[in-house]
């Protein structure tokens, strides 16, 4: 028998080259102040140790808020703070590393809009040039290598920033393919739902639909010929709840074609059905104010009461019944309570009607109290929350005993 389509799982999100960035640039900026310190003019509080020192701080500081992504400064703010303080450290200490330009190009294509960044970078760039030659008496040699050091470096930071926008590019349409599949497991459920809402039509409808016909006939021949009265009724009464079971499968074809569930709202209409088949007293009452439902959670509660009262009606026949519905504390608790008959059961079940009650309700995250009263009758009690969803600790309660073969008075199935 199928059990239905299985749902589908998202896929693996892809992984990133990148996520190894933050750590790798802050260990870069690390190497940099580490090296400026341990250089040949180190650190100090006057003259060019103190320019180093300076413009170590700044380089750090700004490098280290580029990579958190602080928003309060732009980003080109930055990147010129870390630039200037890079020229400043070249003047200070002409032996200082050259990684930290290397790191400033690498960063620019990281985070848009390249234009202000990149004018920063080509700027920095030829002052730190013009100083190479002109104050540290580099080789134009060196100067050429440390332009292609700044290209090399600046097209790494733009692969990263491409392999970045692929791969949230990638994410997206794996989102968009995981959408697809749950419409598609959607749409197969709703056809599923379709073929089974027309089954139950085909059987139900038109078996109920010629037994009210043949009901409807009889109370005719019965009330025209002299029979019984109680025959009279009976057939009456046998009539109306074929009607009232007619209207019941159509309910139940309509809720597997994704029409509006029955809830609380339909319980009084239960009551009155119970009212016109049974002999005994019935007596409804509602306290406090209606809360929204689950569509689920209202389904319950309703098929809820349809089963205290057909247990009832199978069990205690003409019995009183009182019925209560009581909203208060983010809960609904509904009572059926019968008076009981005697002793004596009217007809038999299959034992499984109660069980049935408290898998739905629990399902819905409420529970079910049936017990027999004292000296005679049944009551029955539902509590479900009115926020129609299930406690994440919730655990499912014992089951509701149902006793095959004989019952004891006031005991029901």
């Amino acid at each position: 028998m199928s059990t239905g389509p299985t749902p589908p799982t998202d896929p693996p999100q892809p992984r990133s080259a990148s996520r190894f960035l933050i750590p790798l640039g802050l260990g870069v900026i690390a190497v940099v102040v580490l090296e400026a310190g341990l250089g040949p003019v180190g650190f100090g509080v006057s003259g060019r140790p103190l320019l180093l020192t300076v413009a170590s701080a700044a380089y750090a500081v700004a490098g280290y808020a580029f990579l958190r992504g602080v928003t309060v400064v732009p980003v080109w703010v930055l990147l010129a703070v870390m630039t200037v303080a890079m020229l400043a450290m070249y003047v200070a200490d002409p032996d200082g590393p050259v990684i930290g330009l290397f790191l400033i190009a690498a960063f620019i294509p990281l985070r848009p809009p390249l234009r202000g960044p990149t004018v920063i970078l080509v700027v920095g760039t030829v002052a730190y040039n013009l100083v190479q030659l002109f104050l540290a008496s580099e080789i134009l040699l060196v100067t050429v290598a440390t332009d292609a050091g700044v290209a090399f470096f600046f097209l790494v930071g733009t692969m990263l920033r491409r392999e970045r926008e692929q791969r949230e590019e990638l994410a997206r349409l794996m989102a968009e393919l995981a959408e697809s599949r749950r419409a598609e497991q959607a749409a197969i459920v709703v056809a599923e739902r379709a073929r089974l809402a027309q089954d139950l039509h085909d059987v139900l409808a038109h078996t109920l639909s010629a037994l009210a016909l043949q009901l409807e006939g009889a109370n005719l021949l019965a009330t025209s010929t002299p029979a019984d009265p109680r025959l009279v009724d009976t057939v009456r009464r046998a009539h109306q709840l074929s009607k009232s079971g007619l209207a019941e499968a159509r309910r139940a074809v309509g809720a597997l074609r994704g029409e509006q569930l029955p809830g609380p709202e339909q319980i009084p209409d239960l009551v009155a059905e119970h009212r016109f088949a049974s002999r005994g007293s019935v007596r409804f009452g509602e306290t406090g104010s209606p809360e929204p439902l689950s569509p689920e959670a209202g389904l319950a509660l309703y098929r809820a009461a349809q089963e205290a009262l057909s247990n009832v009606r199978k069990h205690a026949g003409n019995a009183d019944v009182d019925v209560g519905l009581v909203w208060a504390d983010a809960q609904v608790e509904l009572t059926v309570a019968d008076t009981g008959n005697d002793g004596i059961v009217s007809s038999g079940g299959s034992g499984y009607g109660l069980s049935g009650m408290a898998e739905r309700v629990h399902a819905v995250g409420g529970s079910v109290e049936a017990a027999a009263l004292a000296g005679r009758g049944f009551r029955v009690c539902v509590i479900l929350p009115t926020a129609g969803q299930v406690p994440a600790d919730h655990q499912p309660p014992p089951p509701v005993p149902d006793r095959p073969g004989p019952l004891l008075p006031g005991s029901r199935r």
